[in-house]
């Protein structure tokens, strides 16, 4: 494998993320202020407990759609010119695209980071979920994400229509999963709906720490990323031809 290209392609493409401060920056200002003021309603309905439920499961949700905006820049921004530049390298299709979805991941790391920073300082006021475990649950979320997004990307073909299929697929991923509801509240054949959705992974292994949740999580997230990658790759060998 040739890991020194790969290694270039994926140091550039998490370097762009980070400069391209305008496309994050709105959506961890968002996710922050989100964060403090439903905490808050959390806080004063439910005590601490409630809290503490609500902002376990709005920290995995905040890297989604930065996770999706990243996501799709990479998938609008492959045209011919620079992946005949990439592929001048000793490297696949599938290998380019891979790399590349980094900036996807790149963004909702950066997001996530924000908010679990947030978390820790100013809401919950402990530094136990600055673990390896959440660092693990975080990367996986964004994978799975980008990897959905890739996925789904050759639906569409411009910009308007991938911006109303991040919507669509973000909404989705908030409300159908545990973020605002407990599991055991929900009948069993939403449960089971629930449970697909890997932000309720994610939360469900903050708020549980259950060994079992994590598996599925990496397992989910390995499938989505790897199934966004092969149907990008098709995209664009079909664009290359």
């Amino acid at each position: 494998m040739p890991l020194r290209e790969l290694l270039i392609v994926a140091g550039y493409e998490a370097g762009s993320a980070v400069r391209r401060w305008e496309l994050w920056l709105p959506y961890m200002f968002s996710a922050t202020l989100g964060l403090f003021m439903v905490s808050l309603g959390f806080d004063a309905l439910g005590g601490q407990g409630a809290q503490r439920f609500f902002v376990l499961g709005w920290i995995p949700f905040s890297t989604v759609t930065a996770a999706s905006l990243g996501t799709i820049t990479v998938v609008l921004g492959l045209s011919h010119q620079p992946l005949r530049y990439w592929l001048s390298l000793p490297l696949s299709v599938r290998q380019v695209v891979a790399v590349k979805l980094v900036m996807g991941v790149t963004m909702g790391l950066i997001v996530a980071a924000a908010t679990l920073a947030f978390s820790v300082v100013w809401i919950l006021r402990s530094m136990a979920l600055l673990n390896p475990v959440t660092a693990m649950v975080l990367l996986l979320l964004t994978l799975a994400t980008s990897g959905l997004l890739a996925a789904l990307s050759i639906l569409v073909r411009d910009i308007t229509k991938m911006s109303i299929l991040t919507i669509l697929i973000s909404s989705v991923l908030q409300y159908v999963s545990s973020v605002y509801v407990p599991m055991e509240s929900l009948a069993p054949w939403v449960r089971a709906l629930v449970l697909v959705n890997p932000v309720t992974l994610a939360s469900e292994v903050l708020r549980t720490g259950e060994a079992s949740l994590l598996i599925a999580l990496a397992a989910e997230s390995a499938l989505l990323f790897v199934a966004g990658v092969y149907v990008l790759a098709l995209r664009v060998r079909t664009q290359l031809e």
